[in-house]
């Protein structure tokens, strides 16, 4: 019976982000409105003398004239455009956006808890387990009305099961919708720490930010998802196992260059690539470090078995290129796969020895 009365937190904070969120959406749409209408009366086209006599338009000018007049103190840039007063259109369309971002940040709030409260809704309490294991039936003891008794607790059970399997069916096509095939590739820097002994710590900063700016710029070329960055290494989701490819070569092809020009450390930086694609269940809203799939322990475990310079594919990834010049068939194999090299040093013709 306690654990009934128990006051429930997630029911009220579900009913209190949902109040919130209008009230907040209603209070700003309103002030937008406020100083929306106020850039309409001052504006030349209307008689802004006329208005003022009428309640309603005395109450717009009496709000929103002393922040307009605040603003422009503060601001002290002529904001007047051919005797258009401008800045009461732009508080307004400020305040709009503010309302845009309460709202859809108040939905997922919302969906949030509401996600919340069906997975509780889906474990069943002690007091209702401990009930279903009590009942039992005996046919010399019930009765007319015991029977009715346990038909309508059965008919109940049955209700909260096809509860749970629509639930369930709900959430599987939800996941079903973000599964896609994404290539991801994963690249780190050869013994970055022992490259870092006896250097100025500035001048390493200044080397990596460097380096992650050319590397950036690398990915955004070849049409990146997203990225999960480390101190001397990233996680690169791409589109296409082509592009990932190709953008793992740029980086190893660009490296000396990079090395020759910015490098004034006395160590050459080089990197290890693994690469590697497969169905994962991505939205644009999940970072990449918080995604579990096997797809991307094989990507890591790649990168890691590398040489340095080099990129590691496994044959499955090495068949779906392209262009498979300078792939070459390495000895050992990672996870169990057959693993394909590219690297500077390897002569660009094809090679496919299985």
């Amino acid at each position: 019976m306690a654990e009934e009365s128990k006051f429930d937190w997630l029911k009220f904070l579900l009913g209190f982000s949902r109040v919130t969120r209008w009230a907040l959406m209603l209070i700003l749409g309103s002030l937008a409105g406020v100083f929306a209408l106020d850039f309409l009366i001052n504006s030349p086209l209307v008689n802004s003398v006329q208005l003022s006599q009428y309640t309603i338009f005395h109450f717009v000018i009496s709000l929103a004239e002393p922040v307009v007049i605040g603003l422009k103190s503060v601001i002290k840039a002529d904001t007047k455009f051919h005797d258009y007063e401008l800045l009461p259109l732009i508080v307004g369309i400020v305040i709009y956006f503010c309302m845009r971002f309460v709202k859809f940040q108040g939905i997922k709030v919302v969906a949030l808890l509401q996600a919340k409260e069906k997975i509780r809704q889906l474990r069943p309490t002690r007091a209702k387990t401990q009930a279903a294991d009590g009942l039992t039936f005996s046919s010399t003891t019930a009765d007319k009305a015991g029977r009715g008794l346990f038909k309508g607790m059965g008919l109940k059970q049955e209700d909260e099961r096809d509860k749970l399997l629509r639930e369930l069916a709900k959430v599987k096509k939800r996941l079903e919708k973000t599964k896609q095939k994404l290539a991801f590739l994963s690249v780190d820097i050869v013994g970055s720490t022992r490259i870092k002994v006896g250097q100025d710590p500035l001048i390493l900063e200044h080397l990596f930010r460097e380096y992650r700016v050319m590397l950036e710029a690398i990915f955004k070329k070849y049409r990146y998802r997203t990225a999960s960055w480390t101190p001397d290494g990233v996680m690169a989701c791409f589109p296409q196992v082509d592009l990932a490819c190709a953008a793992a070569k740029e980086l190893l092809k660009k490296l000396p260059i990079f090395n020759k020009e910015k490098n004034r450390i006395g160590f050459p930086i080089q990197v290890r690539c693994g690469l590697n694609a497969g169905e994962v269940n991505y939205d644009e809203s999940t970072p990449l470090e918080l995604l579990s799939s096997r797809v991307l322990d094989i990507t890591g475990h790649l990168q890691k078995a590398a040489l340095p310079d080099s990129i590691f594919v496994t044959e499955e990834i090495y068949r779906e290129l392209r262009d498979k010049n300078g792939h070459l068939l390495c000895p050992d194999e990672v996870d169990g796969y057959k693993v394909y090299q590219w690297s500077l040093g390897v002569p660009q013709t094809t090679s496919d020895t299985t």
